[in-house]
């Protein structure tokens, strides 16, 4: 199979996983809020939001371990990625157990001193934190098989897996919503239980598929560790800043405000994320190539990087326009009139704005790692997007309302566009010139040309359920027909007119 039909596959493979799983975490939002309530929906992804900081080591462990075992893959024969996956998964096992000796205490303390929450629930607290740094644990430990099969990538084993999960999960809330107790705690071992399974079941995959690369053998040689350490301690960096944007953020409102609005924050990210998965879900099975492309032909590893950056913009974008201009209806009908918490409508709309213009510098990180001179890139990448728990910590103070947090994070997303190009310049052979041909400036005149005349319809057509759904599949039309049209070059549009005739030609 070529490269280009690979990305395709994985594409169509990925997609129909994402499709799938998306509807099952709208279904369980709803579900999970109507039975845990707002104030305790709140507190669980606040305490996640704990383990997650405190987890940001193996975070950023994804990526080393997906840059090393695809350059080692890449060497062919010369390669021993078996050596490579004992190293990764020493460490990791290494961290684990750290994560569990400091983390358990550090946790403690904060929900102790620092929390907001009734007496009443700093057990719940408590208990929700100790199952969800177990579940971390095993997560961690499952990175380097995550690695493994996104090296070689196989996304339909890990699709599999994943859409069980996600099926797995509406069950559980289903459940939930019968169950007569402390349902918060129920969700916590159940989630822990799940997670658990799901990383589990990775690792099983790839010790039946690749046993002999996942065989354990100590590694001794302590130059090698040195080097994974020194490159994740730089990719740390930059998994701090964005595991800070949310849930350090998370924290922050927390001081400020009630459990509710973190629920807002919770909903509207989950949103907002699901929304981006349609473009991660292309960069993922691009990021490979971009990769493998680096060294012996830069040329297209720049020019995927280009289209992937314009391409998930652009899928966000049909997206995007319909949530944006039909919020409210979509959240009523989502989660129930009186179960949205306060400020949910503009903590969504600035995400996924924000979503859309992250989205342009797609194709970045992995042409960067893919260099392996990550160390100015992570530094800057950090201090951009740290600053915002500073930021907004300030702005709360001075008494300003609970969203800045989200307009703040699109500010510093364009910041870190402009930073990020700048690094691509100095290390490949980017240009601002194919840049803002190939990426910037088709997904400007699309955005434009969907948002305006979809702006003034809206407008005019009131607030009425079935118009307004009527009005958001025709704007989400509209937007593929721009995009079509405007977004995609003519060599790209004349390639999907073959594809989609060669498909739909009746065999003799």
């Amino acid at each position: 199979m070529n490269d280009n039909k690979k990305i395709a596959v994985n594409t169509i493979v990925l997609t129909i996983k994402l499709v799938i799983t998306i509807v099952c975490s709208f279904i369980v939002s709803r579900l999970i809020l109507q039975a845990l309530g707002a104030d305790n929906y709140g507190l669980y992804n606040v305490v996640g939001g704990i383990v997650g900081m405190l987890a940001i080591i193996s975070t950023s462990m994804i990526a080393t371990s997906n840059r090393y075992i695809v350059v080692e893959l890449g060497k062919g024969e010369k390669g021993n990625p078996q050596k490579v996956f004992s190293t990764l998964m020493f460490i990791h096992v290494s961290l684990a157990i750290l994560l569990i000796v400091i983390g358990e205490p550090l946790g403690a303390y904060y929900i102790n001193n620092y929390l907001t929450i009734t007496n009443a629930t700093v057990s719940d607290a408590h208990f929700v934190f100790i199952f969800s740094l177990i579940a971390t644990f095993f997560t961690i430990v499952a990175v380097p098989s995550n690695g493994l099969l996104l090296a070689e990538e196989k996304f339909l084993p890990m699709s599999i897996i994943d859409i069980c999960r996600a099926i797995l999960q509406v069950i559980i809330c289903i459940f939930l919503l019968h169950y007569i107790g402390n349902r918060l705690r129920l969700y916590a071992v159940l989630m822990a239980v799940l997670n658990i399974a799901n990383r589990v079941a990775f690792q099983w995959y790839c010790k039946v598929k690749y046993p002999n690369i996942v065989k354990f053998k100590l590694n001794k040689n302590k130059q090698d560790y040195k080097e994974i350490v020194s490159f994740t301690g730089w990719m740390l960096l930059g998994t701090s800043a964005v595991i800070g944007r949310t849930q350090g953020v998370a924290m922050v409102i927390n001081l400020f405000f009630r459990n509710a609005v973190n629920a807002a924050f919770g909903v509207a990210n989950h949103i907002g994320q699901a929304a981006k998965m349609f473009a991660i879900t292309l960069r993922q099975s691009v990021t490979p190539q971009i990769m493998k492309n680096q060294e012996g032909n830069s040329t297209r590893s720049l020019n995927l990087v280009y289209a992937v950056s314009r391409y998930t913009f652009l899928i966000m974008l049909v997206l995007s326009v319909p949530l944006l201009l039909c919020m409210n209806t979509i959240l009523e009908l989502w989660l129930g009139k009186n179960n949205i918490p306060p400020m949910t409508a503009i903590f969504t709309a600035v995400l996924l704005i924000d979503g859309m213009l992250s989205n342009l510098s797609t194709g970045f990180d992995a042409s960067i790692q893919a260099t392996g001179k990550v160390r100015k890139n992570q530094i800057g990448y950090t201090i951009i997007n740290l600053s915002i728990i500073p930021i907004v910590y300030f702005l709360y103070k001075v008494g300003l309302p609970a969203y800045m947090n989200v307009i703040v994070a699109a500010i510093l997303t364009v910041i870190t566009t402009i930073f990020q190009a700048y690094i691509m310049q100095e290390l490949t052979e980017f240009t601002y010139k194919d840049y803002w041909e190939k990426t910037i400036f088709p997904s400007l005149v699309t955005s434009v040309v969907a948002f305006t005349p979809m702006v003034v319809l809206r407008s005019l057509i009131g607030d009425k359920v079935v118009v307004v759904l009527g009005f958001a599949l025709f704007s989400a039309l509209w937007t593929s027909i721009v995009v079509f049209l405007t977004g995609v070059n003519k060599y790209e549009r004349n390639s999907m007119i073959m594809f989609a005739k060669s498909k739909l030609k009746k065999p003799r």
